[in-house]
């Protein structure tokens, strides 16, 4: 009887444990689950991997990293969807979290991708500060090598920076070297994005300094590893600067072809930067085919959503704007602080120092009064 009563317990005990352990399981197998298919989603559904992103971070909550994880892959959705507002604010709280729990990977995760964003914005400087910052702290904290794919991303970025600032030839080699990061890293799925959009920026490279081939193979690997994971918007960007070499080459119907279907295929996705450049080669291809109804129809469409594009560069330029006025104000709010602080402080001290000097002087002359007294009293007593 007494060893019934002891093995009950312990089988209570296995069994609560047991369940315990497979719960865990299935918590672990759900969140990896939702990570990569938030990080797929990010380049052919968007709006679902912010979804997936926000069910991953709620799912988080005792794992800060994968709450950083989980925060990136919602930033980098609404980048795709060019809501760049939406896009800082969960950057800057990634950068937050990681800060505060001293993860050196994720600062340089969230830096870079802070760094990328500003760069989106033309916003160089800006953008150098958070590049440095990760790459600084990659040099100090070297990444696992699992992870070793975000200095791709970090040259990367400098090599748009480049682009802007000094040209193509400037640019080329970051591209290149970062592409080479990204092919060691083929192993994860979101990987093959990297290496389209790496590609795709090579080949637009290679087309301004009129390397023809070189851009053609470019664009078609691109589309090659975009493919694999279905990244509309990239295949369709690749699509538009193979038109662009067709055109060069005379072969406006061919091209206009490659446009057609790349338009179709981003009719549903929210992005004003790509459907303005498809729209105008477009209505070039359709003007010099001679075709004048449909360049008329593409150059409408054109300047609309150009019109579009700009109202939202300037909202979100605005809105970046009003946070670093508001960021700056609090530095000097706290700068006024700080000297308060200080001027207080240095008041309360000087207050001390003069009661000590006071006091001592004070002192002295109790002592002379008291030693003219007995001078005093031992005079009279003569």
């Amino acid at each position: 009887m007494l060893l019934r009563n002891n093995i009950l317990p312990r089988l209570l005990l296995f069994a609560l444990v047991f369940l315990c352990h497979k719960v865990s399981a299935q918590n672990k197998a759900l969140v990896d689950s939702l990570r990569q298919e938030a990080n797929v989603l990010a380049y052919s559904n968007p709006e679902l991997a912010v979804e997936r992103g926000l069910e991953l971070y709620s799912l988080s909550k005792n794992n800060p990293s994968q709450q950083v994880s989980a925060l990136l892959t919602v930033a980098n959705a609404y980048a795709v969807l060019k809501d760049h507002d939406q896009v800082l604010k969960y950057a800057l709280k990634a950068d937050s979290i990681a800060e505060k729990n001293k993860n050196y990977t994720d600062q340089i995760r969230a830096s870079g991708f802070i760094g990328g964003q500003y760069q989106r914005l033309k916003l160089s400087n800006r953008a150098l500060k958070y590049l440095d910052r990760a790459y600084n702290l990659s040099i100090k904290h070297p990444l696992p090598d699992s992870i070793q794919y975000i200095q791709g991303n970090i040259l990367f970025v400098k090599g748009l920076i480049k682009r802007d600032n000094l040209g193509c030839e400037y640019a080329l080699p970051n591209f290149t070297e970062a592409a080479e990061v990204f092919s060691e890293n083929l192993e994860k799925k979101l990987m093959n994005s990297s290496m389209a959009i790496t590609l795709n920026n090579i080949g637009d490279c290679n087309f301004q300094l009129e390397k023809y081939e070189a851009a053609r193979q470019n664009y078609n690997e691109a589309i090659m590893y975009a493919s694999k994971i279905n990244a509309v918007k990239n295949i369709a960007y690749s699509k538009l600067g193979l038109a662009k070499i067709l055109s060069k080459e005379k072969k406006h119907k061919l091209a206009i072809q490659k446009l057609e279907g790349a338009l179709l295929s981003v009719k549903n996705i929210n992005d004003a930067g790509l459907k303005t450049e498809l729209y105008k080669t477009l209505s070039e291809n359709y003007a010099a085919a001679g075709n004048n109804e449909k360049y008329n129809t593409y150059t409408k469409l054109y300047f609309e959503e150009e019109e579009k594009l700009l109202n939202e560069e300037k909202k979100s330029i605005n809105q970046v704007a009003n946070n670093l006025a508001a960021e700056n104000l609090d530095k000097r709010e706290n700068q006024k602080n700080t000297y308060t602080y200080i001027f207080i402080i240095f008041g309360v001290l000087l207050l001390v120092i003069l009661g000590y000097i006071i006091n001592k002087i004070l002192q002295k002359r109790r002592k002379i009064a008291q030693k003219k007294r007995e001078i005093e009293n031992t005079s009279k007593k003569k």
